[in-house]
């Protein structure tokens, strides 16, 4: 893609640009490799989200509007992060940039309900869940094949020969060879849970045996109780999300609640709810947040409102 050129940068740092012209912005952007940059790209893609889910609920209740919307404070900050970021290529500056930063670890991050697919250096492809992060350290592809992940990502491996490529995440250590699998790591939840697609995975935990996956089984890692449990899974319940659909497999309240929160950005207020023995099975193909709402107020018979910006739900 072609330079954009300096009006329509203007444009962009006012906030006057069209959607079509954002996404001409954002493509530049991409092209640039601004994502070993994750302090000028991401702030400005999560500012951009949260504020897309606020004006969503905002249309439930009429008093929000009268609110600020949250993020309004690093939306003028991520605009000159970015400026500074462009003009180093507008100046020609592209190889100061890429020799300046080389030596530092790239990170991958994702916002609320955002998901996200890129190539690593060495041919490996990944696609970050929502409100996650991957870090890749200095030497990746050359000296080593560690990354290290904090939220759900799916790893599609590229084989090199003597070269394990491995997932580090809170204690366990994901080890793969020419494999495809997804991780779940979230630092809030009890389990980790490794899940492979195709391929052989060895998961072990510090100096342990570890264990040993085949396509189509899984192993959930529970922390208090310092264990791994091997079983096989179900495909579409643990790659669902790579779709945008939120999938639900006898969740209790806790975990629907999560997941919609990591989805959307919001948060839940359940203290005047007396009744909360859910166990839900089901799915939202990337569903507006109001339609999901309504179809769990029906079904588990409850109210709910927006204040102090937070979902609350009551009894009727």
């Amino acid at each position: 893609m072609a330079p954009i050129d300096r009006a329509l940068l203007e444009k962009y740092f006012n906030g006057e640009c069209t959607p079509e012209e954002e996404s001409m912005v954002y493509r530049w952007l991409d092209e640039n490799d601004l994502d070993e940059y994750p302090d000028v790209h991401s702030e400005r893609k999560y500012d951009r989200k949260q504020r897309k889910g606020w004006e969503q609920l905002s249309g439930l209740d009429e008093g929000l509007r009268a609110l600020p919307a949250p993020g309004s404070t690093y939306a003028s900050r991520g605009r000159w992060w970015v400026a500074a970021a462009m003009l180093i290529f507008l100046a020609g500056g592209g190889l100061l940039y890429f020799n300046y930063f080389r030596g530092y670890e790239k990170e991958y991050t994702t916002s609320f309900g955002e998901i996200r697919s890129f190539r690593l250096a060495d041919g490996s492809t990944v696609t970050l869940n929502a409100c996650s992060v991957l870090k890749v350290r200095r030497g990746f592809g050359r000296q080593h094949r560690d990354v290290q992940l904090q939220g759900e990502a799916c790893f599609d491996i590229h084989g090199q020969p003597g070269k394990a490529f491995t997932v580090h995440t809170g204690k366990l250590a994901v080890t793969a060879l020419g494999t495809a699998f997804n991780v779940t790591a979230f630092t809030e939840d009890p389990q980790t849970i490794v899940s492979l697609a195709n391929g052989k995975v060895l998961v072990a935990k510090g100096d342990t045996p570890g264990v040993i996956l085949a396509p189509g089984e899984e192993v959930i890692y529970t922390a208090q109780e310092n264990q791994f449990k091997k079983e096989k899974f179900d495909f579409r319940k643990r790659f669902a999300w790579k779709q945008m659909i939120i999938y639900f497999d006898n969740a209790n309240i806790d975990e629907v609640l999560t997941k919609l929160e990591r989805f959307y950005g919001v948060q839940f207020d359940i203290s005047q709810l007396k009744s909360r023995q859910w166990r839900l099975t089901g799915e939202y193909s990337n569903p507006a947040l109001q339609e999901v709402l309504e179809s769990l107020s029906f079904n588990y018979d409850f109210k709910y409102r927006m204040e102090a910006g937070k979902i609350i739900l009551s009894e009727f």
